[in-house]
């Protein structure tokens, strides 16, 4: 709807959201910053004023700020009283005798005689005294303008009606001044640098706050329950919708900055449960530091059909597990990033290596000696991105990882059993850091090193001799890491999520990877797929869109005996899978995190495959 907006909801609270009516709120001009408390709105609904408290108020560089509902009549500035000094007379008593004079100064020095000067309180002598005039009350705020006034005068006029500057009531993105989708448009524009973003943006008619999740489906955004920093908060609640732009992100919480919400025309700062809003992924800044390279549990086959486990629960503590054995604590309790997975990698002699991202950026990594993990930094993580491990062609391993910065580097270890210095691959600062890189050896012993970067593109790498090269196809999603799996003929695939949200494969030919075969199926982009071997042949699974933990056979063509969707799913689009293969149970698929990981069996090695079965532990004690 194209027209004024009622200012009022039922609740009370302002709600507009469209081309010339919508939501928001913002901060007061700078002179109105150094006010410690004011009256956030008043708003008039079926005859019944409704005052809302302010929020925090953060910086409002709209370029109306402060103007409230409307601009008011210059007014005259008010004179503050001039202190004025007030003549008192001072009374005192007559003397009752005379009072004899001095004697005269004997001294030689004729310069050296006294003067006298009148003494306070002698008759007819006037005291002055400083009267202050009492202090100018507070700004009150005006309901009905939005804007601050000194109480001694008159209250502003608007020079315009409602909503209009200049005569002109809209902005120059085609929205209606000072409401929410202005504000957001402004937001964009600024901080996300969509330049030329307005209300015909992409050709469609953006309009209300209501409709702009649906033109965004229409022109191919995400949109979706999961927030990022720079994201359009929305909501079709109220007459007309709202709009706002995620600021900061918390646990199950949203920060959001705002138009004409609680400050009709005004900004406000709110934290509102992650829920109340839906959120559109036009261009956002960056994503929520919550989502990372998690997953429930990492394996890795001892080639005698066991697996040794890894994983980091919630608290923050490793755990590692060994085939048939339950896991044990690895490192210190608590020190490791929950938004991280562990890295698992055997060398030749079958000896468990593990790399994991501690809360503080580091790279813990080391192998056994004697009954325990000698763990020692090898080098630095963002938090939200897992390190890498792989065994190269000489047996001994070799990491990667991306440090807070965006930039990847690898170590392998030396002959000395010493880590050697870090090599750098590609431009610094371009990297993903919601991802994690992956390390995998095709069928000639070569060591890949496969990574995203921050704007979505795949490269691959060949560690012994090669150059970095740019894998063509779509952008991929810069919260998901790839998976790099061999099948029992030797074939090299690489698994990985677009930002579109399409599980694409890739086989590698030699040295060349080809084109991007697309899975069916909507999928998460920000969860990682993980690859495992069921009755010989490979099967990957992946989150849905909806959070639903779905297995679908990994190479393109083939066709999978395995139930489609595994019960362990947890709803949560942002929370990974993984498999774990048993040769005494069978192939797992296990969903969540925390203390404690759901494990389904999806096939038993000794029988025919059949989709119902009874929950069973995969093996390990997470």
């Amino acid at each position: 709807m194209n027209n004024i907006p009622n200012p009022c909801r039922a609740s009370g609270a302002v709600a507009y959201g469209g081309t010339v009516g919508n939501k928001g709120t913002r901060p007061h001009s700078r002179p109105q910053r150094t006010i410690a408390r004011v009256l956030a709105s008043v708003c008039a609904a079926g005859g019944l004023l409704v005052v809302s408290a302010p929020t925090a108020q953060a910086a409002d560089d709209y370029p109306w700020a402060g103007q409230g509902r409307c601009p008011i009549v210059p007014q005259e500035p008010i004179e503050e009283p001039t202190p004025t000094p007030a003549q008192t007379p001072t009374q005192t008593p007559a003397p009752s005798a005379p009072t004899p004079s001095p004697a005269p100064d004997r001294s030689p020095n004729p310069s050296a005689q006294a003067t006298t000067s009148p003494t306070p309180g002698e008759p007819g002598e006037e005291t002055a005294t400083i009267v202050e005039p009492p202090p100018p009350p507070p700004p009150v705020l005006d309901p009905v303008t939005g804007h601050l006034y000194d109480p001694r005068g008159p209250k502003p006029t608007c020079a315009r009606r409602v909503w209009s500057i200049d005569g002109s009531i809209g902005d120059p993105w085609g929205f209606v001044l000072r409401n929410c989708t202005s504000f957001v448009a402004w937001r964009l524009q600024e901080r996300n640098r969509m330049a030329g973003f307005s209300n015909h943006f992409g050709g469609e008619h953006w309009g209300n706050a209501e409709n702009w999740d649906d033109v965004a489906r229409r022109l191919g955004y995400r949109v979706d329950s999961v927030p990022a920093i720079g994201a359009v908060a929305q909501s079709d609640a109220g007459r007309v919708g709202h709009v706002a732009w995620v600021s900061a992100i918390g646990r199950g919480t949203v920060t959001i900055e705002e138009y004409n919400h609680a400050t009709p025309g005004g900004y406000g700062v709110r934290t509102v449960p992650v829920g109340e809003f839906r959120y559109l992924h036009l261009d956002d800044v960056a994503p929520s530091p919550f989502v990372g390279s998690d997953r429930p549990v990492v394996s890795v086959p001892d080639g005698l059909g066991e697996s040794w486990t890894a994983r980091v629960d919630d608290g923050g503590t490793l755990r590692v597990a060994r085939p048939g054995r339950p896991a044990r604590v690895v490192g210190p309790r608590a020190a490791f990033s929950p938004l991280a997975a562990p890295a698992l990698a055997l060398d030749r002699r079958g000896r468990p290596w593990v790399g994991a991202t501690t809360r503080d950026g580091r790279v813990l990594a080391g192998t056994l000696r004697g009954p325990r993990f000698a763990l020692r930094p090898v080098a630095t993580a963002a938090a939200t991105s897992s390190p890498a491990l792989a065994l190269a062609r000489t047996g001994r391993p070799v990491l990667a990882a991306i440090s807070p910065a965006g930039t990847l580097v690898t170590r392998r270890l030396t002959e000395q059993r010493r880590w050697s210095r870090s090599e750098r691959v590609g431009r610094p600062g371009s990297w993903a850091t919601h991802a994690a890189p992956v390390l995998g050896t095709d069928r000639s012993g070569r060591t890949w090193l496969v990574a995203v970067t921050r704007a979505g593109g795949t490269f691959a790498q060949s560690l012994e001799r090669g150059r970095l090269a740019r894998l063509r196809g779509d952008a991929a999603s810069i919260t998901s890491t790839p998976a790099l799996s061999t099948s029992g003929d030797g074939t090299t695939y690489l698994h990985q999520v677009t930002a579109a949200g399409r599980l694409v494969v890739r086989t590698l030919d030699g040295r060349r990877w080809g084109r991007a075969t697309t899975i069916e199926g909507d999928w998460s982009p920000y969860a990682s797929p993980a690859v495992g071997s069921a009755a010989g042949r490979l099967h990957v699974a992946a989150v849905s869109g909806a959070g639903a933990v779905l297995v679908r056979a990994a190479v393109p063509g083939e066709q999978s005996r395995l139930p489609r969707r595994a019960r362990a799913s947890t709803g949560d689009p942002t929370r990974s899978p993984g498999l774990v293969t048993r040769s005494n149970a069978g192939l797992f698929v296990v969903a969540d995190r925390g203390r404690t990981a759901t494990a389904r069996l999806l096939t038993r090695p000794a029988q025919a495959v059949f989709g119902r079965t009874a929950p069973t532990r995969a093996g390990f004690t997470p």
